[in-house]
């Protein structure tokens, strides 16, 4: 069945609409052309979309780095406010762990 609808799609086939559409000989192909109106639209376009990306990676990079400065100076801020109590809690609480785990 499968070698019938092969057959039958291969004898559909114009061997000469498809040279025509492979070769492009029909129509205004101007646009295609380098250097045309619309060709330097599109290269205009690739280029913005080039520059949209490596804007949008290093404002990316720029937030992850907002980020880690901000955990820094948070961290920096709970260090300054760690008291000897806290050192002390902190002591005792793993000297319990100790005992309990001996």
């Amino acid at each position: 069945m499968m070698d019938d609808a092969w057959a039958n799609f291969i004898a559909s086939i114009d061997p000469v609409a498809i040279e025509l559409e492979r070769m492009r000989v029909h129509g205004n192909l101007e646009h295609e052309r380098p250097g045309s109106r619309q060709d330097h639209e599109m290269r205009h376009a690739h280029e913005w979309l080039k520059q949209e990306r490596i804007r949008a990676a290093t404002d990316d990079d720029m937030a992850g780095e907002i980020h880690r400065l901000q955990l820094a100076d948070a961290d920096t801020t709970i260090n300054a406010h760690i008291t000897e109590h806290d050192i002390e809690l902190e002591a005792s609480i793993q000297a319990y762990r100790a005992r309990k785990a001996a």
